[in-house]
């Protein structure tokens, strides 16, 4: 992965923590603390463990790591929610063997969109085939930030089946996936 790819995935996965800072229902954030404990969350070590072997993805059943709310330096210190160790876990697995498969699981199956989209995010750095596949399945994802998570990672493939899907995005009538797509399409 050259060193743009890396520098956009980690952009994306700060806008994907930071999206718990909206309260706006579109960017499907919770609260600004659990967008505050989120980002905080980024920088802690994780207690849960990527898959290694043939084991399956688990997430950890407690939430193990704390943060604070920007500006909140005396108050208590927050637990992060279950969702937000789900999607930490997800984005600290390594998208190749067993973790690919449960990455790809996840982005096609688990209920939370914030999940999904992590995942898809996650997908973007496997160097296996079932990766794009799994990415062009995401671009038809029933969530917006799922799609747009699948078009930024689909925008590194020269696939072929990866530029069809692109191209079809480009006519979606959803203007922000037209419009991502377009771009994804001109780089």
């Amino acid at each position: 992965m050259n060193a743009r790819a890396v520098a956009l995935r980690a952009l994306a996965c700060a806008a994907l923590l930071a999206a718990f800072a909206c309260g706006d229902a579109r960017c499907g954030g919770e609260s600004e603390r659990a967008g505050a404990a989120a980002a905080g969350a980024a920088a802690q070590p994780e207690t849960g463990t990527a898959p290694t072997g043939s084991e399956p993805l688990a997430f950890p059943s407690e939430a193990a790591g704390s943060a604070q709310p920007a500006g909140a330096e005396n108050a208590a210190p927050r637990e992060r929610s279950e969702a937000e160790e789900r999607i930490a876990t997800v984005l600290d697995t390594d998208p190749e063997g067993a973790g690919l498969d449960a990455l790809m699981r996840i982005a096609r199956e688990d209920a939370d969109a914030n999940v999904r989209e992590a995942a898809v995010i996650a997908l973007g750095d496997s160097e296996d085939d079932r990766a794009i596949d799994a990415l062009i399945a995401a671009s038809e994802d029933r969530d917006a930030r799922v799609v747009l998570a699948a078009i930024d990672q689909l925008s590194w493939s020269d696939d072929r089946q990866a530029q069809s899907a692109l191209q079809r995005l480009a006519r979606s009538a959803n203007a922000e996936i037209a419009a991502a797509a377009e771009e994804a399409l001109a780089d």
